[in-house]
């Protein structure tokens, strides 16, 4: 549960902040309590199959509304998941948001850094993906892919989250799942 709640953290603190600027505020708590304010707004307008045999739970970590998908089986203490959360983004268009995310991202998170990226339709929509590492997902030892669409103003953030020694067999398994996603209309 370490690395879920600091994984959820993380993603609280860096979508929050992404429409903050220079006003950005200091400390771990600020940054949540901040995030919260645009956090869930598409709680409950979506949804995403579970792989079989993996365990699909909705709940509510430090305020943020998600939805987990758990793998079987652990790796060395880790069990691999893909989590939804959303968020609304305001008047940013969907470029300038993967922008801020990213740039916020790299500021919040320690030794963060992209190793792949592109385009992706999700849901009908166009969306982005990028494979990335941080000190926050278990640094070098522990990869996430993810998966953004925004609709009707709000950004659906799917990331998957694996050990490097699994990621051949997991990766797949995100595709998949990730393409079983749906917005409610």
């Amino acid at each position: 549960m370490k690395y879920i709640s600091l994984l959820v953290v993380a993603g609280a603190v860096f979508f929050g902040a992404c429409k903050n600027g220079n006003n950005a505020p200091k400390t771990s708590k600020e940054l949540l309590e901040q995030a919260r304010q645009n956090m869930n707004s598409g709680a409950g307008k979506f949804s995403i199959d579970a792989p079989a045999g993996w365990r699909k739970t909705d709940t509510t970590l430090n305020g943020i509304k998600l939805t987990f998908l758990f793998a079987p089986t652990e790796t060395d203490g880790f069990r691999s998941n893909i989590n939804v959360v959303s968020e609304n983004v305001g008047k940013l268009s969907f470029e300038d948001y993967h922008k801020a995310t990213l740039a916020t991202m790299g500021k919040y998170m320690s030794n963060f850094k992209v190793l792949e990226s592109g385009d992706k339709e999700i849901s009908g929509q166009p969306g982005k993906w990028f494979k990335y590492s941080s000190d926050q997902t278990g640094g070098a030892d522990v990869i996430a892919r993810n998966y953004t669409v925004v609709k009707n103003g709000i950004a659906y953030i799917i990331t998957g989250v694996a050990k490097v020694k699994d990621e051949a067999g997991i990766t797949p398994v995100i595709e998949n799942t990730v393409a079983t996603f749906k917005v409610a209309e």
